[in-house]
């Protein structure tokens, strides 16, 4: 068995996406031929339980983009959407006893909604990070996904925290626009853009706070289908390497040691169950990183050594050469073919 899925079967709930259709007739123009020139089933997204290959999905908010020449397409799309939406993580997180598990039990349990993304908490003095990343290669429209994953996020926060509920600073995955101006009226935050994920920084005081929506009978009853579902849907280390390398490779973690120890169990353990899978862990760090650089490249304004270092090179040169080997090109030679393309 190969130790990572193909990438087509990494799947996404249509979820928020169920309401694509509407926004591209609110914004004047025919959903049917936008559908079919991307190739997607306009039924298909019409049921917020379906489920897409991610990579597939993400063809058609580039399609939306490109014929409607909406760059911000992915921020109106999450204004439409609710919690709700994200299916069992949603409702977990309405019904938890507090915030902050709220938010923990939504990390656990997004790969049930999401199979492409990862999302990550960490708790500070005073502020908190709540971050949204994309694992896969060969997405399109990365940068519509995360302005919908930041607006979910702050949503997701303000129904637990409160309509006054506002983020510190919003980052996001991606170039500046042209037109900062919806960003700004929707986040009424500093904003920040050429993040490597969606980033959402906010204070800690509401952490602790019971959700009006809480209901521990119903939390605990939908934490047993979230189990029943993980062990359905789960359970090999093929779905969960692809996530992990992204996240420890933005957290600065490089080492099989770290990356192991994340999974749970010892570096030797991780060593053996990828040589029985007929690869190993300098294979998988080198695909993380081929496919975190590409769209470090396409989607932001990193310099060549600030993404060096996101990866965990010692210097550009280091980056510039495995580069070289994995598309027979440099890295500025490969963004310019891209934004030419």
């Amino acid at each position: 068995m190969d130790i990572l899925k193909p990438q087509h079967e990494q799947t996404v709930r249509v979820g928020p996406l169920v309401n694509v259709e509407a926004l591209i007739r609110s914004l004047g123009y025919d959903p049917v031929p936008i559908f079919e020139e991307s190739g997607a089933d306009i039924e298909s997204f019409r049921d917020p339980n379906h489920k897409l290959p991610f990579v597939r999905s993400s063809s058609l908010l580039a399609h939306c983009v490109e014929v409607m020449a909406c760059e911000h397409f992915g921020l109106l799309l999450g204004q439409m959407a609710t919690p709700s939406l994200l299916g069992v993580p949603g409702f977990l997180a309405r019904a938890a006893p507090s915030v902050e598990q709220a938010l923990v039990s939504l990390v656990e349990t997004l790969d049930l909604h999401d199979e492409g993304g990862t999302l990550a908490l960490e708790i500070g003095s005073e502020f908190s990070s709540f971050r949204y990343s994309i694992h896969l290669d060969g997405v399109q429209a990365l940068e519509q996904i995360y302005d919908l994953s930041a607006v979910m996020i702050c949503k997701t926060l303000s129904m637990l925290c409160g309509p006054e509920w506002k983020p510190v600073s919003v980052k996001l995955g991606r170039r500046e626009p042209a037109d900062r101006k919806p960003y700004r009226q929707y986040f009424r935050s500093a904003l920040f853009f050429d993040g490597t994920e969606t980033e959402i920084i906010f204070s800690n005081h509401c952490l602790k706070r019971k959700p009006p929506t809480s209901d521990e009978l119903l939390f605990r009853h939908l934490q047993q289908e979230a189990k029943a579902k993980h062990q359905l849907q789960h359970g090999e280390l093929a779905d969960s390497l692809p996530s992990v390398l992204r996240s420890c490779l933005l957290d600065g973690k490089f080492s099989a040691a770290e990356i192991a120890n994340t999974l749970g169990f010892h570096e030797r353990t991780l060593h053996r169950r990828l040589k029985s899978a007929g690869t190993s862990f300098r294979h998988e760090l080198d695909t993380a990183r081929r496919t975190l650089s590409e769209q470090l490249l396409s989607h932001t304004g990193m310099t060549i050594s600030d993404i060096a270092t996101t990866l965990g090179y010692a210097d550009a040169s280091g980056f510039i050469r495995a580069f070289e080997r994995w598309c027979a090109i440099s890295p500025n030679a490969w963004r310019k073919k891209k934004k030419q393309n």
